[in-house]
């Protein structure tokens, strides 16, 4: 008999969460939730379909996470797995963007998926993006080169996320949301990385 998957949420997550989908009277979140749903869907069809056993799928303030249970994946496994959740959510915007003259709905949820495939294409260590840069770059560099190199590369990208908070919040008048997120990023990657 096969195990089941564990879904993992701190109760502080669970109640944001409620309390953003109860407040939210015009179906934006709700729609980001499922645009974040088809993602996560996207990377355990890849596990299933890869023989890849899950443990749990974690939910935290900034993503969800996976955790493969009795092995280690090899650099192949590891790259199709993170490919799968943002080609699920680039495959959900196109498929929804056809409806968008149907109201608002199809074209949040369009829009939603879009950005966060691209969002999770970008070469940040914790991001589908950085895995996939690492695991490539792992097949060719020895580990202490490509631990240094995706630092660097991290931290450029995250550099690029902030100043384009900044841009968005100081022209626009909007991207506080997206500033907050990437300075929750930044004191993550400088509390892993002390040295930079």
């Amino acid at each position: 008999m096969g195990k089941r998957l564990e879904l993992r949420m701190t109760p502080i997550v669970a109640i944001l969460f409620l309390g953003m989908l109860f407040a939210d009277h015009t179906g934006v979140w709700f729609v980001t939730l499922l645009a974040a749903l088809v993602h996560e869907m996207g990377h355990l069809l890849a596990a299933k379909c890869l023989h890849i056993p899950i443990k749990n799928l974690r939910i935290g303030l900034l993503g969800a996470r996976l955790s493969v249970r009795g092995r280690m994946l090899s650099y192949g496994e590891e790259w199709l797995l993170c490919a799968a959740g943002p080609f699920a959510s680039l495959l959900a915007s196109a498929a929804a963007s056809p409806f968008w003259r149907c109201g608002q709905i199809a074209q949040w949820f369009s829009c939603a998926s879009l950005l966060l495939g691209i969002l999770n294409l970008l070469p940040i260590r914790s991001f589908d993006g950085g895995r996939m840069l690492q695991s490539l770059l792992s097949c060719f560099l020895p580990e202490g080169r490509v631990l240094a190199l995706m630092r660097l590369i991290s931290f450029f990208f995250l550099f690029l996320l902030w100043a384009v908070a900044i841009y968005f919040l100081l022209k626009v008048g909007e991207g506080l949301s997206l500033f907050c997120f990437s300075m929750s990023l930044f004191y993550r990657f400088f509390e892993h990385n002390p040295e930079l």
